[in-house]
């Protein structure tokens, strides 16, 4: 575990790589974290498809809370950024697409202050019989990354940016994850009449009754994008030039072997060679 830390402390908070080249060359992240298992996806935690923990009594809590302290998280993000520049009469709409593997290291300070703080709460909660879920956000500091690396050109009058991921969210609970329709203070906004004809007041009435619900954001944080090359080398040994055919005697036509020929008369003779005109 100490190595694990060791080695964590040196790698920076965010490191990207594009999907598809994570998918090609895996490598490329897995030596990022070497740890004490043979088997390198061991030595840090995959949340590229689920990203919900339910844990059952303290000892599971404390188990997953001492891999996230000490293990990188692996994320498979989409990422699109849109913009939207108003002009006299033209409106120019544009999007910017991509999808990386990022790992984020959780033995960094930043990141692991808060995430023992929150932690040690909900272990907290669990020795208390309480119910609660948290979750943790990792997807400002990436957002912010990307719409900073597709868009650099100054801001302009009436211009609209967003960048949308939610694919880098954790939820640890004992009971279960929020609904967004139902909590969420944009959805309520913008649907209200469906929401509260739907009981979306009750649900949240319930909720806060039943369940300690607390959230985190990971921002400003730095993102390190690395390429997918091969370090492969080819040595070439230093081979002489070729040298030209030697003769030993140019002078000297080549020798005659004569054969039968195909009937009953002589085989004919070749004719004589140019090199030799004495």
């Amino acid at each position: 575990m100490e190595a694990t830390a060791e080695n964590s402390s040196q790698l920076p908070a965010y490191t990207a790589l594009k999907w598809g080249d994570f998918v090609t060359n895996p490598h490329l992240l897995y030596n990022l974290c070497p740890g004490p298992s043979n088997h390198r996806e061991d030595n840090w935690i995959n949340l590229s498809y689920s990203r919900e923990f339910k844990v059952n009594n303290i000892e599971e809590l404390e188990r997953l809370r001492d891999e996230m302290l000490t293990k990188p998280i692996l994320f498979h993000v989409k990422l699109e950024h849109h913009k939207t520049e108003h002009y006299l009469v033209v409106r120019v709409h544009k999007t910017w697409k991509a999808e990386y593997a990022v790992l984020v290291n959780t033995g960094h300070p930043k990141i692991r202050e808060e995430l023992t703080h929150k932690l040690l709460q909900i272990t907290q909660h669990m020795q208390e019989g309480k119910k609660f879920c948290l979750q943790l956000d990792f997807g400002p500091s990436m957002r912010q990354w990307f719409s900073g690396a597709v868009d650099k050109e100054p801001d302009l009058c009436y211009d609209r940016r967003t960048s949308d991921s939610e694919d880098m969210k954790i939820a640890i609970h004992n009971y279960s994850a929020p609904w967004d329709c139902c909590m969420n203070p944009l959805y309520i906004v913008g649907c209200f009449p469906l929401w509260l004809l739907f009981g979306g007041s009750c649900y949240c009435i319930h909720r806060t009754r039943k369940c300690i619900d607390d959230s985190h954001e990971f921002r400003n944080l730095p993102v390190v994008l690395i390429t997918g090359v091969s370090l492969r080398v080819t040595v070439r040994q230093n081979m002489p030039p070729p040298r030209p055919p030697q003769y030993s005697n140019p002078q000297e036509p080549p020798s005659y072997q004569p054969r039968e020929g195909p009937g009953d008369y002589d085989p004919t003779p070749p004719p004589p060679y140019p090199g030799n005109n004495c």
